[in-house]
């Protein structure tokens, strides 16, 4: 066997350098500093393989209750892919929310049936069918652990269901049949305070309150019609108001949120631009319509349109 004339180990931030020389008939090792970069280099492995761990940790298990019953996940788990979707291996729709699930290996498609409702899904894609129409996803089902994995809140909705997501608890609250419909006060339970009726009443609210005055627009907090403004103005060349059409609350009426908008736009903004602003709002008239973004611009504001698959329309108004 061949050996090194020289090995120089040079360990960043320590300037010592260990000279291992070995000569045959002649083998001169120092052994205690081979210990010592040992056990060093082994406390930085340690450290680099502990620490993601540590970070995921932190956050936990993703937790799933339906109709307040905690669902357990034996083996495959609950996680948050990389669109801040909880995805739940499919056994659970058929198990805990009583549909009928058939799976595909040749397609990847997961095909999901209760009562008059059949959902299709295909691995790696956005679209999906609901009873043959097809809506979009902003996330993908996906094949984990040799599991299939599926969006909960699109696969849970469109089964009629109730979704929230509590951040906090880092969990998933699902309500089926009439408890989607009231409040859960089973066991002696306070119902929890609607986080929407809390909102309003920290806003300036049409009816009940003055309005509200940024940048020369006037407008309430919370329309009668649903729709929502929030606004600030730092200086004179600082503004940022943005009024959302809303989809995702009860009792709320769409086309007067907007009438609403139109008549708020109109206040600063140039007819024109304002009239070419409501006819691409109005393109969205549903909550599973989409508004790619889009930027419409004035002498004096530059304003953005957007709406993404089941959310609100958001538009933002900022000065030039």
């Amino acid at each position: 066997m061949k050996w090194f004339n020289l090995v120089n180990f040079q360990i960043e931030g320590d300037r010592e350098r260990l000279l291992l020389i070995h000569k045959k008939g002649d083998k001169m090792m120092n052994y205690k500093r081979i210990k010592k970069l040992g056990v060093l280099l082994l406390t930085m492995v340690l450290a680099l393989t502990i620490a993601p761990a540590w970070s995921s940790a932190a956050k936990g298990s993703i937790v799933v209750e339906v109709n307040g019953n905690l669902i357990s996940f034996p083996d495959a788990k609950p996680f948050m892919d990389k669109s801040n979707r909880v995805q739940v291996p499919v056994r659970f729709v058929s198990e805990a929310l009583g549909a009928e699930v058939r799976w595909s290996s040749h397609s990847k498609q997961v095909t999901v049936q209760m009562g008059e409702d059949t959902i299709v899904l295909t691995l790696g894609k956005k679209a999906f069918t609901v009873n043959g129409q097809t809506k979009q996803m902003d996330t993908v089902a996906q094949e984990k652990q040799n599991r299939a994995f599926v969006p909960l809140r699109f696969v849970s909705e469109a089964l009629g269901a109730k979704v929230t997501w509590h951040p906090d608890l880092y969990s998933v609250e699902i309500l089926t049949g009439l408890a989607a419909e009231q409040p859960e006060t089973s066991k002696g339970k306070t119902p929890p305070k609607d986080p929407w009726e809390e909102w309003k009443a920290s806003r300036s609210v049409e009816g009940k309150t003055e309005k509200k005055s940024t940048g020369g627009f006037s407008y309430y907090g919370l329309y009668k019609s649903g729709l929502t403004v929030s606004g600030e103005a730092t200086g004179e060349k600082d503004l940022f108001l943005q009024p959302s059409i809303n989809f995702d609350v009860d009792d709320v009426d769409y086309n007067q949120q907007v009438k609403d908008l139109d008549e708020l736009l109109r206040q600063q903004i140039e007819t024109e631009t304002v009239d070419n602003i409501m006819k691409y709002v109005k393109q969205k008239t549903k909550r599973d319509d989409i508004l790619e973004a889009k930027k419409f611009n004035d002498k004096t504001y530059r304003i953005q349109v957007e709406s993404k698959y089941w959310d609100n329309i958001i538009v933002s108004i900022r000065y030039k």
